[in-house]
């Protein structure tokens, strides 16, 4: 499932709507518009049409027993309007570059623009990326790195992915990592 051009967007959300029903997922209530616009207030930005259309028309989250989507009111509410400036998997830790310039191209490249959908624990999430160039995708956070979903994901993409596998989703396929 690639990244859904806009004029797709009502039938994945279909699909996606219909898949939730089948699998008896409890989604959390919908948000109103205006606490969508307010949340994109408090943090600078407007968030990504996919998305904003999944919070009206499908649920705000999820609790499932492997999978807690967050919900739009837990999400921390800051300056989003810096752009996540990559556009390529990072591996930090393989990069043999002084620590303190790391730190600092992590603070202003990666830990911005970007808002956390799901924490699985041991420093491994998968976040939304809300401003720069990859926006609308969804991409993992750890504590080695960051790197695009598998094949690059939208949020919806990578939401029917989950409903479609769950436990079994393979979000790293099309990773490749060389052994030391």
């Amino acid at each position: 499932m690639p990244i859904y051009e806009p004029k797709d967007y009502e039938d994945v959300i279909a699909r996606i709507q219909k898949k939730v029903i089948e699998k008896n997922i409890k989604m959390g209530e919908c948000p109103s518009e205006s606490q969508i616009k307010a949340f994109e207030k408090s943090c600078n930005i407007q968030l990504p049409q996919a998305y904003r259309m999944f919070l009206k028309s499908v649920g705000n989250g999820c609790d499932c027993a492997d999978f807690h989507l967050n919900r739009l009111e837990n999400l921390e509410q800051r300056d989003l309007s810096h752009p996540f400036m990559l556009e390529e998997a990072w591996i930090w830790e393989d990069d043999d570059r002084d620590n303190d310039v790391i730190r600092e191209e992590m603070q202003t490249k990666v830990f911005q623009g970007e808002i956390e959908l799901i924490d699985f624990g041991d420093c491994d999430c998968y976040n939304l990326i809300v401003s720069g160039k990859c926006r609308g995708e969804v991409w993992n956070f750890s504590d080695v790195g960051v790197q695009p979903c598998c094949e690059r994901q939208d949020f919806l993409g990578w939401f029917e992915l989950w409903l479609d596998y769950q436990d079994k989703t393979d979000y790293f396929k099309d990773y490749v990592y060389e052994e030391d």
